[in-house]
């Protein structure tokens, strides 16, 4: 808990000295204050990935960490911290595929322009293109309303409806709802199971989407 209030501390402090150039004029000060917010960005989502908790606000995280470095890119310096920065907010982010598309499509050009700068090429720059497009491809098929033709990708199922625009406007506001409902809830062995049945009831009585949970998509596997 100590750390989630230094984590956010330092998020909040970060916030109000970027906010001083509400435009990235070139200066070190200017440069230094936006690259702290989009650090403390990324830490503020992975801590709430790791605790299990208030992971609602992970999307908005990653919204606000893109504003603060796409206008990072452009200087030569800052490349290496964008790299390591965007990698580690792209693994935090689940359930929102149209932003991550968004944020891969950054990583990619921070890759690219790495790649200019040190003179060699990085694994990502064939990795990336491939994970986009499925992303794209998946997301495309769930706006044509042909769910039932997405791949399942790994051994674990997901219901489909995870890729559709809809699940995606609600999600973070359903799951805040769920969390402030599990509160008190200890963490650990079977919380997910608590958290999956709160969130569909939430998700069908509070914002009309029927969501069946990894449990129902695999009856044959045995969740903690």
């Amino acid at each position: 808990m100590d750390q989630e209030i230094d984590i956010r501390k330092e998020l909040e402090a970060a916030r109000k000295r970027a906010a001083n150039f509400p435009k990235l004029d070139g200066s070190g000060d200017a440069i230094n204050a936006y690259m702290e917010v989009a650090c403390a960005d990324v830490l503020a989502a992975e801590l709430a990935h790791r605790e299990q908790d208030r992971q609602w606000e992970i999307a908005s995280l990653a919204r606000e960490f893109l504003r603060y470095a796409r206008p990072l890119e452009g200087y030569d310096h800052t490349l290496n911290q964008l790299y390591n920065a965007t990698r580690r907010m792209a693994k935090a982010l689940y359930e929102h595929p149209r932003l991550k598309v968004e944020l891969l499509a950054f990583f990619l050009l921070v890759v690219h322009r790495l790649e200019c700068h040190i003179g060699h090429e990085l694994g990502a720059s064939e990795d990336l293109p491939i994970e986009i497009r499925t992303l794209c491809r998946n997301i495309d098929l769930a706006d044509k309303g042909q769910l039932d033709e997405i791949p399942q990708d790994g051994h674990i199922k997901h219901d489909p409806v995870e890729w559709t625009s809809r699940w995606e406007e609600i999600i973070d506001d359903a799951d805040k709802i769920v969390f402030e409902r599990l509160a008190d809830h200890p963490r650990g062995m079977g919380f997910c199971h608590a958290f999956w049945y709160e969130r569909a009831e939430v998700l069908e009585k509070e914002f009309g989407l029927v969501w069946r949970s990894p449990a129902i998509m695999n009856p044959r596997i045995i969740f903690d």
